[in-house]
């Protein structure tokens, strides 16, 4: 080969390897991993975050998130005697509560190129002790007694979930119930990330094992 055509050759190679560097460069994620992880968490948590955009979830992953956490909490409010429109009151309610009583926080533990590790904090609900409480509770005792003395007088759900006093009243109740939940002290949680390719074309931190971060965050 003429030593002209040698050094193109070489010069080529080198812009290929320049070139190939920085697409490689290009391809890291713009989103910090703690703020992709707190996305997640949230998300597990309270089934909306203002970090959604820096998890890289679809909008359908984000709604099949979303539609379970909060539809849990709906049903879980459907069990009292409310109207539909006072249990997504009351459910709002909750996941606001929620925000300001978990806490979540994440930070960078291991500030790694690939699989950097966060750690998460929060205070989670204790399962154990809400159900506890929900079996002891004085208002939610009172209220199922007033209930069952009504029932027996022939009102019918329909007619308790139309009247204003008493949802009035079992708001009131189901909001002392819930103000009292207790959570377990700040646990920390660490959660290993690797780089993907969302849908968009851009890539984000995601968690490894997204199951085992959504067991912790919910107490499970």
């Amino acid at each position: 080969m003429p030593k002209n055509m040698s050094r193109i050759a070489l010069t080529m190679v080198a812009l290929l390897a320049i070139l190939c560097l920085a697409g490689c460069g290009a391809e890291k994620p713009k989103e910090s991993a703690d703020k992709a992880v707190l996305g997640w968490a949230e998300m597990y948590a309270y089934g909306v975050s203002d970090n959604e955009s820096a998890t890289g979830m679809t909008k359908a992953q984000s709604d099949q998130v979303s539609e379970k956490v909060i539809g849990d909490m709906l049903k879980a409010f459907s069990m009292f005697p409310l109207s539909q429109q006072n249990v997504e009151a009351m459910t709002t309610e909750y996941i606001t509560k929620l925000q300001a009583a978990m806490e979540i926080k994440t930070k960078i533990k291991k500030d790694d190129a690939e699989h950097p590790v966060v750690e998460v904090s929060a205070a989670v609900i204790d399962h154990q002790g809400a159900d506890k409480l929900a079996q002891t509770s004085e208002d939610l005792i009172a209220l199922g007694v007033v209930l069952g003395q009504l029932r027996a007088q022939g009102f019918t759900d329909e007619q308790l979930k139309a009247d204003a006093d008493f949802q009035n009243a079992v708001m009131e109740c189901v909001r002392s119930y819930v103000d009292e939940i207790p959570l377990k002290a700040t646990q920390t949680f660490e959660v290993k990330c690797s780089a993907d390719k969302g849908n968009d074309g851009k890539m984000y931190w995601v968690p490894e094992d997204p199951q085992a971060l959504m067991n912790f965050i919910t107490g499970m």
